[in-house]
């Protein structure tokens, strides 16, 4: 069954990242704007991935998950493309740095993904996509997006690596 995981983890990702925009537009309309929480599961599901799963494997399909969410979310092919792929070079990086365990997993994926949050606020500040005030973003953005992210990993670790360990 392990074999097998090649072939439907590229499209269950995609899902994740669908599903990563709903939870994190309704917890936005839940605090009216207030907080906004990115959800990252796909990348949760990468990092649960980087045991099993060969480096250039991953970083193809994270490269084309990231040009998926580039055309789509955001209009500007690269941001994203290149987002991804670098967080999982990252993992895989941890990956034979560290001991592996679950509590530097927890360490890696907070590490990861306030890289993540902070490499796409410079791509937007470098490039001028938008305006980015750094008081919201670092109070009413990383904040909560890293406190909801921490929930997640507590909640989909261990089902994520279950599904690995039988995949």
């Amino acid at each position: 069954m392990r074999k097998y995981i090649q072939y439907y983890l590229p499209v269950i990702m995609f899902l994740l990242i669908l599903i990563d925009t709903q939870v994190t537009k309704f917890l936005e309309r839940v605090s009216q704007g207030i907080f906004v929480g990115n959800a990252h599961l796909v990348i949760l599901v990468a990092l649960v991935a980087v045991p099993f799963l060969s480096r250039k494997y991953l970083l193809s399909v994270m490269i084309c998950l990231g040009l998926l969410y580039d055309c789509y979310y955001t209009g500007v092919i690269g941001i994203y493309t290149v987002a991804l792929p670098l967080v999982v070079f990252f993992m895989y990086s941890m990956k034979t740095a560290v001991y592996t365990n679950i509590f530097t997993m927890f360490f890696g994926w907070v590490i990861a993904i306030t890289g993540y949050e902070l490499y796409i606020v410079i791509i937007h500040l470098v490039f001028q996509l938008g305006r980015v005030n750094t008081l919201f973003f670092v109070t009413r953005y990383l904040g909560p997006s890293l406190l909801l992210n921490i929930l997640l990993f507590i909640v989909f670790v261990y089902p994520f690596q279950k599904i690995f360990e039988k995949g």
